[in-house]
């Protein structure tokens, strides 16, 4: 399928590198190394959508699907070189663009292309942090897991903390893809801003006409956020 080499700002979603590192839970310093490499010594892991925008360095909803990849595979303790091995390799393979942003290579034999890639690059998936041989298979279903995919097999949805707040969700299509309540989409942001202000959960669930639950709800959202930045 052709893809835009332009992508339209209004349907890609847009994250500077804090909000990224903010919602994949890694440094700020990391991400920005990840998404634009570090001059002299090493390059970009990604390949990214929209460079700047505003004057700052923003990434796609494609992109930050793609963080998240790295951002977990990084946790669980494979270094940064292998990583980019992995993803330049199964780019190649499914002859996609983006692989970690698409429905496919999670799939159950996503899970053996991975493997194999990493074997090959000298990777031991099977022993990671925990030394648990099961570890890759616990790390693509929690890549997986939360995500949307349209049609077409493209991430289109993510709920970032589904435990803390089940119903916010990240859409590149709504509010340049910022955190929203699924039902109203309004920015979780907004409603925590909003309690800060007004100084009553209640008030604010009145003025913007939604059970009080889910700006309580936003509220956590947000304090998770910050609380991981």
């Amino acid at each position: 399928m052709k893809r835009s080499s332009e992508p339209d700002l209004l349907e890609t979603g847009i994250y500077t590198i804090p909000e990224a590192a903010e919602l994949v839970q890694a440094p700020q310093d990391v991400v920005r190394v990840w998404v634009e490499g570090h001059a002299g010594k090493q390059a970009a892991v990604i390949d990214n959508q929209l460079g700047r925008v505003g004057g700052k360095v923003a990434v796609s909803f494609t992109n930050l699907m793609e963080l998240r990849f790295v951002a977990t595979f990084a946790s669980a303790a494979v270094g940064l070189r292998e990583i980019r091995k992995i993803m330049d390799e199964v780019k190649e393979t499914l002859e996609h663009p983006h692989p970690f942003a698409t429905h496919t290579v999670f799939r159950t034999d996503g899970k053996k292309i991975v493997a194999e890639i990493a074997q090959r690059n000298g990777v031991s998936i099977y022993d990671l942090r925990t030394k648990n041989f099961e570890m890759l298979a616990v790390v693509m279903k929690s890549l997986k897991d939360d995500v949307t995919y349209d049609p077409e097999g493209d991430a289109i949805l993510w709920r970032p903390r589904p435990k803390v707040a089940p119903n916010v969700i990240v859409h590149p299509h709504f509010s340049f893809g910022r955190p929203i309540l699924k039902e109203s989409r309004i920015p979780t942001a907004t409603l925590a801003q909003s309690v800060k202000v007004e100084g009553s959960a209640a008030f604010v669930a009145d003025i913007f006409e939604v059970p009080e639950r889910q700006v309580r709800e936003a509220m956590r959202f947000e304090q998770a956020l910050r609380k991981a930045a």
